[in-house]
């Protein structure tokens, strides 16, 4: 018998046998039960959503959003102070005003960001807390950008620091306010 024709009578003799085996459970009565669902509860009356006004309270944030619009020009700085939002404003210290919560040494300022930061990490090299604070003085003017350390709680503390800076880098750096 050729191996084509053994191939074909091997094949059907298994797909005889599996119809055997099968189709009876298929026909028998018996078959799969059907699980028991319980019938639906009656569609009960949800409750009611509140009104928006009574859940959210009236806020003031559109207000406060478009007084911080006012105070801040386009490229992101404060129109009073002049430095870029969200960085401390280093303003000089007024001597009417005895209770400064927080000083700072203003080391150099520089017109170009990498000066500026080359001059922060050899302050850091030298374990001082040194920051980039960027600040134009009107709104057509170039950035500058100051490197300080602090902020020091204490004017004491801070006239040490600008002692110690001067001496180390031979630099004259000013004694400033820290203001978040």
């Amino acid at each position: 018998m050729p191996e084509q024709t053994r191939n074909r009578v091997t094949g059907a003799i298994f797909l005889l046998a599996l119809a055997a085996i099968f189709l009876p459970m298929l026909f028998d009565g018996a078959g799969v039960q059907a699980p028991d669902i319980p019938p639906a509860s009656p569609v009960s009356q949800g409750q009611s959503v509140a009104d928006y006004d009574d859940v959210v309270p009236a806020t003031d944030v559109v207000e406060r959003v478009s007084q911080l619009r006012e105070a801040i020009d386009d490229d992101g700085y404060d129109v009073a102070t002049g430095t870029r939002f969200g960085e401390p404003a280093l303003t000089p210290p007024a001597t009417d005003t005895p209770a400064t919560k927080a000083w700072a040494v203003q080391v150099a300022s520089f017109a170009s960001e990498g000066n500026a930061r080359k001059l922060r990490t050899r302050l850091r090299a030298a374990s001082f807390e040194a920051f980039i604070s960027s600040h134009k003085s009107d709104p057509d003017a170039s950035v500058m950008y100051r490197v300080a350390t602090g902020p020091y709680l204490s004017k004491s503390q801070a006239q040490e620091v600008l002692a110690s800076i001067a001496g180390q880098f031979s630099m004259q750096p000013t004694l400033v306010n820290f203001d978040q």
